[in-house]
């Protein structure tokens, strides 16, 4: 199954380890610490189209073993609400 994240992106719903909100990431010192090294890591795509992200996504695929961040214009709850209606197959 895979979850549309917005701006015709999509991951599949096995990768998907956590999902938090963009505002509350950026207030902790410990998520930006994270953020920043995931930055330097390259690690960090941008699904915004430029604006404002709403969301961060932590996705993990089993096969490659590979780590990245995806920002979303989404919000947490609208995430969880795909997720939940299961109609993203």
């Amino acid at each position: 199954m895979y979850l549309h994240i917005g701006n015709q992106e999509t991951v599949r719903v096995r990768d998907l380890v956590a999902f938090f909100d963009f505002d509350s990431m950026t207030v902790a010192s410990i998520s930006r610490r994270f953020l920043s090294a995931c930055e330097k890591k390259n690690m960090i795509s941008d699904c915004t189209g430029g604006e404002i992200p709403r969301s961060v996504l932590l996705v993990s695929d089993a096969k490659t073993k590979e780590t990245r961040i995806l920002f979303s214009l989404l919000s947490t709850a609208a995430l969880r609400a795909r997720l939940d209606g299961g109609t993203n197959d």
